[in-house]
Parts: structure tokens; C-alpha cells; sequence
């Protein structure tokens, strides 16, 4: 399988969408509100961070079946199962995921985790 989205269809893997914990950018919320969506029905604040609500126990934009703004969903979905360790302080990918053996971790999406993290950083000391 060639890519992240081929995986995730191939196994109608939801995993990562229940019970997510998903930072947002600002980037990410605006391009969320752009759809209509209000920042109170999709945003919950959890130390100093903005994250994906859940509701009935997934992402707020799952419907059971699928992601209702896969095109648009955050930054970190669409490079999940790449994540930051913080005690390694490097990109892993992320054992929580049942396919992630599947995945590769590349230099490229290593640097994008790394470039993530900072920005979220970043967000939380400006208070966003």
C-alpha cells in the first residue's frame, strides 16, 4: 500500500479517532471553521492546548463509519500514526495504532512531527 490514507481504508481502521486527544493549530481551526462549524462544538482546551472533542467516545467529526472532514481534518490526522515522544524527544510512530508496522517513518514526516510540536508550543506560550 503506497500511502497512509490506503492503509487506514484497507483496514476500516478507526482507532485513532476514539477517544482522541488530537492537538489543533490554528491553522487547523480555521480551516475547520471555514466548513461552518463553531470552535465550541469541535474544540476542547486541555493544558493550555486546543484538542478534538469527543463525543459518545470518538472525534466529534466521526460518524461511525468515516471522518466527516477527512479533507480537511487537522494536521496531526493526516500524519497519525507519526507522533512525537516526548521522553525520546524524536517522531516515532505511534504503537497505539494496530497497522502501525505498516507505516514508514521517514526523515520528511520525522521533521514534520518535530515542526508540529513546535508550532503547538509556540500557540500555548501566545495563549491561542
Amino acid at each position: 500500500m503506497s500511502n497512509l490514507k490506503d492503509i487506514c481504508l484497507h483496514y476500516e481502521c478507526i482507532k485513532c479517532c476514539l477517544n482522541t486527544e488530537m492537538p489543533l493549530t490554528s491553522s487547523d481551526i480555521a480551516r475547520i471553521k471555514d466548513l461552518r462549524f463553531s470552535e465550541d462544538f469541535f474544540i476542547v482546551r486541555k493544558n493550555g492546548y486546543r484538542h478534538l472533542k469527543n463525543l459518545s467516545g470518538r472525534c466529534v467529526f466521526h460518524n461511525g463509519k468515516r471522518c466527516t472532514i477527512y479533507n480537511d481534518r487537522p494536521e496531526g490526522c493526516r500524519m497519525y500514526p507519526v507522533v512525537f515522544h516526548e521522553r525520546m524527544g524524536e517522531a516515532v510512530l505511534d504503537s497505539y495504532c494496530p497497522h502501525h508496522e505498516k507505516f514508514q517513518l521517514t526523515q520528511g514526516r520525522s521533521q514534520d512531527a518535530i515542526k508540529l510540536v513546535r508550532e503547538l508550543d509556540a500557540e500555548k506560550k501566545k495563549g491561542f
